[in-house]
């Protein structure tokens, strides 16, 4: 007869979601507030200076999002 000793720790398993899902939603709030600063300041530009940087109006989202990117 086989026997197993294991025993599942559901309290600290549990904690340790709950840790990680804090530390996602504060990695979450880090990258939104990259993006919206980006965002924010391109589309305070003109027309005239988002064209001297080579940036058109609607390309300001993708922009924005591709400086949030953390890989």
């Amino acid at each position: 007869m086989a026997v197993t000793n294991e025993t599942f720790h559901a309290e600290t398993s549990l904690r340790a979601f709950f840790q990680r899902a804090a530390i996602a939603l504060r990695e979450w709030r880090v990258q939104r507030a990259k993006f919206r600063q980006t965002f924010d300041e391109l589309s305070a530009l003109s027309d005239r200076e988002l064209a001297d940087l080579g940036i058109h109006r609607t390309e300001i989202g993708e922009i924005a999002r591709g400086t949030t990117t953390v890989r």
